[in-house]
């Protein structure tokens, strides 16, 4: 008997055994971002966000009546930053800290919502639940796209909607009984949904993959105790979820205009296939991905056809008889559908690691499920190999987050043709330290022709503003920004569809304007400058700027 207690501890625990030793190698990699400083949007975000930050205790409930941020409705998400600015003040390393823990607490929800599921769609393997829900969460633990999320203040919203999602699929696996569905647990879904949903809107994803469950539950139900009124609950949730949408809509300030073209399709079929080669693929991560740009376009709208018409098979299939691997399917794409840009919004990059935050599970779930089939050992190998491969990417993707620049010497070192990672590479750092000749460098690597003239000019720009020091006249910058003007005031037609590179005309068009303001402010008695001043920004359809001039 003593020989065979050890023997029975192991078989109990060891499937939590193995995302115990997942988790301990995914929380070294993050806490080498604990101290790295605040970055990006996390000075929008926390640093520089004194509505909040001058919220006292008794007014908290102004957080679900209005935004608290400089870009959108997250009263969950907000009132956690409260809480790090109310006990750390400005120090990153808690923030961080708060991210991990936060990112700990998804590990059992991950792994007891995969167990239900696994037991549901698979009776007969009952038995193999714990190591198949041990795989999945082992795997999620160390994905690398989630480096962002967590490493990321900013993006504290993807892990805060991730936790309350997870509690909400396994609320509703709950709610499964012999005779229908249970209210308290049903009820109890709503509400983490809910949740989810005012820490990211994106959330809204997770109500018809939980609809869709609640179906299946209705329909096992034997005929004489079936009842229609409880198909009131995959109805509820749904519109809970299209108002939700509704009302945070109206308070997002990150869209741009609709375009309707075949581009649209080719859009959101391309970032599909992206986000597939996300969840696999074993290259470097980045926080801009070329979708366009990239040589492979028409390999990634071919990825993304190719899931969105499984997705589809799937759907037709599981009418018949509900699979694990065609709900998995339906449940990825469902997840990716807000972030395929249907609805544009504007963003640096069509595809980022973060939008995986919670897709990523339903992936690896499929990815497990198929591997199950495999015979034992060549199962542990190739889930083996693929854990040290994202172990090792997610390692090394932390540190490219030690600071601003780091981020994007990384995108740019990949991607020297991408026009975004050499506009940040060009203005914040080779510019400022009057770098002319090497920022003109990068701008001639550019691929896109209209964005490369845009830099070059921008460089001109700021070359003649550095000249301006020694021969007191302005005339030659205007005249290049001038040139720069003609550029920005006739956009190509890309910028219609793509919303990165309607992105960086805006970013363009800040930079044209603040060069503007510098002058008028360096030649306050110069008519000239006042008068061209007041017709660019004019013609730049900047009306704000032009009457400050």
């Amino acid at each position: 008997m003593t020989l065979n207690f050890p023997f029975v501890t192991m078989r109990q625990y060891g499937s939590w055994a193995i995302v115990f030793f997942a988790a301990i190698a995914a929380v070294a990699a993050f806490l080498q971002a604990l101290d790295y400083p605040f970055v990006s949007d996390d000075m929008a975000y926390v640093v520089d966000n004194y509505k909040l930050a001058n919220l006292s205790l008794s007014e908290l409930w102004r957080l679900i009546s209005e935004p608290y941020n400089p870009y959108e409705f997250l009263p969950l998400r907000d009132l956690s930053y409260w809480i790090d600015i109310t006990l750390f003040g400005l120090n990153p390393s808690a923030y961080r800290l708060h991210n991990i823990v936060l990112y700990l607490f998804c590990l059992p929800l991950v792994y007891v919502t995969t167990m239900e599921l696994w037991k549901y769609f698979r009776p007969a393997e009952s038995s193999s639940a714990s190591w198949v829900a041990a795989a999945v969460t082992a795997l999620f633990v160390i994905h690398p796209a989630h480096v962002e999320p967590v490493v990321w203040i900013s993006s504290r919203k993807d892990i805060l909607s991730t936790m309350f999602s997870m509690f909400a699929l396994w609320f509703s696996l709950k709610t499964k009984r012999k005779n229908g569905l249970s209210a308290s647990y049903a009820s109890a879904t709503l509400i983490a949904l809910l949740a989810a949903m005012m820490s990211k809107a994106t959330a809204v994803a997770v109500a018809p993959i939980i609809a869709i469950l609640w179906v299946f539950f209705w329909r096992e139900i034997s005929i004489q105790d079936r009842q229609r009124i409880q198909l009131l609950w995959p109805v509820s949730v749904l519109l809970l979820a299209i108002g939700v949408v509704l009302i945070f809509s109206i308070n997002s300030a990150a869209k741009v205009t609709p375009y309707f073209g075949v581009e649209v399709i080719t859009r959101a079929l391309a970032v599909l296939g992206w986000l597939v080669r996300l969840v696999v693929s074993p290259e470097s991560r980045h926080f801009i991905y070329p979708v366009f740009e990239g040589p492979y376009l028409p390999l990634m709208v071919t990825f993304g056809l190719a899931v969105l018409v499984s997705a589809f098979i799937s759907l037709l299939m599981i009418v018949k008889k509900p699979t694990l691997e065609g709900f998995a399917v339906i449940a990825f794409v469902l997840l990716c559908i807000p972030y395929i840009q249907l609805i544009p919004y504007k963003t640096a990059s069509l595809v980022s690691d973060r939008f995986l935050s919670i897709a990523v599970w339903p992936a690896l779930l499929l990815i497990v499920s198929l591997s199950w089939r495999l015979k034992h050992m060549t199962r542990m190998i190739l889930l083996l190999a693929i854990a040290l491969v994202w172990i090792f990417q997610t390692a090394e993707r932390t540190k490219d987050w030690r600071s601003y620049e780091a981020l994007w010497e990384a995108d740019y070192r990949d991607y020297p043709e991408h026009y975004l990672p050499a506009y940040e590479k060009i203005t914040m750092y080779q510019l400022t330290k009057g770098k002319f000749r090497e920022a003109d460098q990068v701008a001639n690597k550019i691929s896109f022709p209209e964005a490369r003239n845009i830099m070059k000019k921008i460089v001109e720009v700021a070359k003649g503003m550095k000249d301006i020091s020694s021969t007191g006249d302005p005339l030659e910058v205007m005249d290049y920004l001038h040139d720069l003007e003609q550029l920005l005031i006739h956009p190509p037609e890309q910028v219609k569809w793509d919303p990165t590179l309607e992105y960086f005309w805006t970013e363009s068009m800040s930079s044209f304007v603040l060069v503007w303001q510098d002058l008028v402010k360096r030649f306050p008695d110069y008519p000239q400058v006042r008068l061209n001043a007041r017709k660019s920004l004019m013609n730049a359809l900047k009306y704000g700027d032009a009457s400050t001039q």
